[in-house]
């Protein structure tokens, strides 16, 4: 079972920063370039300094956004905008969101976890890309610190830790604000270790930080001097896969820039192994609502190009199914289109969505060729296949609400674990 224990928070101090919710982000990976500038004139402590640093004209291998992160940590810290708490604690966190009308509330908390390899109580849900995790570790070799957590989920059928948090929860929050999507944000901080009973755990978000974490211990390794060293441990937010307020989107599929695209060849070859039916005046919504219909026994597509929606469904599915994801992958984008594993990884021809409107529009406008809707995985399908060993194609997994980076930032050094 892996090992989890508290630690002492680094925390803006609200009497040096005041609304928290103005110096908190969402996780490095969903900013795109207008949302940083935003970030970045809200507060001048953002964390959004820190995390997506901008590129500025003239950047050297010893003047970059790494060595400005750093910079920007250690002020922050010094002037005390920035502060480590003053004892280990377990981090308790809420955040309650609406859905489709209907409000939720998601609970979990924060912990370190001892970095251990995959496959033996910490499990990789996704394949990941490979610029990604450069970034990250040189960030994280610039600035010594967790900025924000990887998110994991665990199975707790019988709610025994759910029920605990729920407890903690009746307790008044240390934060609480309300975040710019509307989110209610709330933390509690407990020594109560009966919070960390430990589990096998899945990596839902932050492949790479885990990877990048593992690899700046190996190069820490050389300064080790005893059996417990600070980077032997990364921050983690730990939820319940059962929990009520789990929420699990898909992730679309976009392919354009493929040079051997050709619609009708396409259909034809599809044709083989789906049973396919071509839409007529039918809306986006009215296509994902179809395609949920026997989505639990069957693999179901969504599918968007040039001449209009389509819905393809495998024609001989097993029992039970294979996750959509992977025959998607599989199936269609490998074997029918072409595309391998390393155009993936390299970010050509496939792209990612997290917005079925995004999906659409962008073939409607021309700028990609083909579509694809997808259902969400379940938390069963998920733990099936995972605990299997296996590996789905990366981004199949949209967890929501993300976590927020800012809240609680892990410093790796000793005075973090001291008692």
């Amino acid at each position: 079972m892996p090992v989890i224990r508290p630690f002492r928070g680094l925390r803006y101090d609200p009497a040096v920063v005041g609304d928290i919710s103005k110096v908190v982000a969402p996780p490095y990976d969903i900013i795109y370039d207008k949302w940083r500038d935003k970030l970045y004139e809200r507060n001048s402590s953002n964390i959004i300094r820190l995390i997506r640093t901008k590129e500025e004209p003239g950047d050297t291998e010893k003047n970059n956004k790494y060595t400005r992160a750093k910079e920007y940590i250690h002020s922050w810290i010094r002037d005390g905008v920035l502060k480590p708490d003053e004892k280990p604690s377990i981090y308790v966190r809420s955040e309650t969101y609406e859905i489709k009308g209907v409000t939720k509330t998601r609970y979990g908390f924060i912990a370190l976890l001892q970095l251990e390899d995959f496959a033996n109580s910490v499990h990789p849900h996704e394949k990941t890309l490979s610029a990604p995790g450069i970034d990250r570790l040189n960030l994280i070799k610039a600035t010594h610190t967790n900025l924000s957590q990887i998110f994991s989920i665990f199975s707790d059928a019988n709610g025994e830790i759910q029920n605990t948090l729920l407890e903690v929860a009746e307790k008044t929050p240390v934060t609480e604000f309300m975040d710019e999507q509307g989110i209610i944000r709330k933390m509690w901080m407990v020594d109560d270790k009966k919070t960390m009973r430990e589990r096998e755990i899945i990596i839902a978000d932050g492949h790479h930080r885990y990877e990048t974490s593992l690899a700046f211990k190996e190069l820490m390794e050389g300064t080790r001097r005893n059996s417990e060293e600070p980077f032997d441990y990364v921050s983690m937010y730990f939820s319940s896969a059962d929990d009520p307020g789990m929420t699990i989107l898909p992730t679309h599929r976009k392919i354009g820039g493929l040079h051997t695209f050709n619609e009708k060849v396409f259909f034809h070859n599809l044709s083989r192994e789906f049973d396919i039916t071509f839409l007529e005046n039918i809306s986006l919504d009215e296509t994902l609502s179809l395609i949920k219909r026997d989505s639990e026994k069957i693999n179901i597509f969504g599918i968007y190009t040039s001449k209009g929606f389509a819905v393809a469904k495998l024609k001989d599915p097993s029992n039970p199914k294979e996750v959509d994801v992977e025959v998607l992958h599989n199936v269609i984008i490998e074997k029918i289109l072409g595309i391998t594993p390393r155009d993936i990884t390299k970010g050509q021809y496939l792209h990612f969505c997290k917005s079925s409107e995004h999906a659409y529009g962008d073939v409607a406008c021309g700028k990609d060729q083909i579509s694809f809707f997808m259902n969400a995985i379940t938390s069963k399908e998920l733990f099936r296949v995972v605990l299997n060993g296996r590996r789905m194609p990366q981004k199949s997994t949209y967890f929501y609400p993300k976590t927020l980076s800012g809240l609680i930032m892990y410093r790796i050094d000793r005075d973090s674990l001291k008692l």
